[in-house]
């Protein structure tokens, strides 16, 4: 396939920054190397493959993501110095905890480089407080609940306890 059709479509981990492969047709994916779950963005959705069409080339072909596993921290430093336009330094920590080309290791950087990235550091502090809030709710909203619940329940107890005492009384006075 030459590489100017090659369509190469990569997600950021927004827990430890490595690479996600999005599966076809997939709303959502598990990162393979934390384990998070993302939210896969439509405009970045692949379309599903059928067992007929040939799977397009990926990143990551032919590279064992297992022996990855527990490489974030790294995937991360690479993907921050992709971004930041430091490539020959991503390309360096690439190589240094893979086992790829460097002819490799320069095309993941280019992916990684020109890749969509979410920055919600910027959120964070106008959310946190709207967040605390609702989990206060949320937390008295249970208990409320919980204890009306326990009020049904013990209602119901009662009922049942009068209707079968005075069933019982009902029948041992007829005796």
């Amino acid at each position: 396939m030459p590489e100017s059709t090659m369509n190469i479509k990569l997600i950021k981990c927004p827990s430890c920054g490595g690479p996600i492969d999005p599966p076809g047709g997939e709303s959502t994916a598990r990162c393979p190397y934390c384990g998070s779950s993302v939210i896969i963005p439509e405009s970045l959705r692949k379309p599903v493959s059928s067992a007929s069409q040939p799977s397009s080339a990926s990143l990551f072909t032919g590279m064992d993501l297992n022996s990855m596993l527990g490489y974030g921290a790294q995937w991360s430093q690479v993907v921050q110095l992709a971004q930041q336009g430091r490539k020959e330094e991503a390309i360096q920590k690439y190589m240094s905890f893979s086992p790829v080309s460097e002819a490799d290791a320069r095309r993941t950087v280019e992916g990684l480089a020109s890749s969509q990235v979410y920055d919600v550091s910027a959120y964070t502090a106008s959310v946190a407080p709207m967040i605390a809030s609702y989990t206060d709710t949320a937390k008295k909203i249970t208990a409320w609940s919980f204890g009306f619940s326990c009020l049904i329940t013990g209602f119901i107890m009662v009922v049942i306890l009068l209707i079968v005492g005075g069933t019982l009384w009902a029948v041992f006075n007829s005796f």
